[in-house]
């Protein structure tokens, strides 16, 4: 089957973009492990910074692109946040 479809299961029932939210956890759990490490931290926060701007925009293009189809309380990178 050919087309977009909205994402479904899992994280995806809370945000637009859970691969995103999945890796920023994931090296937030880095950082952790390393010792709140310098590299760890910039690690982190740089993956933040870039992720979160690409999570924001693709929750923005599912709303435009499925209105009224896409679930009102979806949030795009942190779960009833943001």
């Amino acid at each position: 089957e050919k087309g977009y479809k909205i994402p479904r299961g899992g994280l995806f029932e809370y945000v637009s973009g859970a691969n995103f939210a999945a890796e920023i956890l994931e090296w937030i759990g880095f950082m952790v492990a390393t010792g709140f490490s310098l590299p760890g931290f910039s690690f982190a926060l740089c993956t933040a910074c870039n992720l979160g701007p690409r999570a924001v925009s693709h929750h923005k293009w599912y709303k435009e692109k499925f209105q009224e189809d896409y679930p009102k309380r979806r949030k795009a990178l942190i779960p009833f946040v943001w």
